[in-house]
């Protein structure tokens, strides 16, 4: 499998994960939902390094990696949003296992703001997906 179809893969996961991401937090599924906006923000990060050819770290929360690669390459990304994404991703790989396991409590806000979160963060995937191949 190549960088590219294992990136394809990844944000093809992530993607597919969001959806169940989204039925969790339709049911009140607190904890569950901010679990799988952690696993989309890590598939789509890690589908990304694959993408620049960037051996990921096998670690829960991959971002600052991502967001190193990104300035060294200077690859044109809001600088904002870089901090934001390793903030984000950080914070939902410290809750991911307690949250599964039932050992903390997800309240409502948090889990909608992990769901926004993680949405936003494919959205980005995807477009920065297609600005690496389009060579930009």
């Amino acid at each position: 499998m190549t960088n590219h179809e294992r990136a394809d893969q990844l944000l093809a996961e992530a993607a597919e994960i969001a959806g169940d991401m989204r039925r969790a937090l339709e049911r009140g599924g607190w904890n569950l939902a901010a679990r799988r906006a952690q696993e989309v923000i890590e598939l789509v990060v890690k589908g990304l390094l694959n993408e620049m050819g960037v051996e990921y770290p096998r670690t829960h929360d991959p971002a600052p990696v991502l967001v190193e690669t990104i300035r060294r390459r200077q690859v044109k990304t809001d600088a904002a949003f870089l901090d934001w994404l390793t903030a984000q991703s950080g914070q939902l790989a410290k809750i991911r296992g307690p949250a599964f396991y039932l050992e903390i409590e997800v309240g409502e806000a948090e889990a909608r703001s992990a769901v926004e979160a993680a949405d936003r963060v494919l959205a980005f995937g995807q477009d920065l997906l297609r600005r690496l191949r389009a060579g930009r």
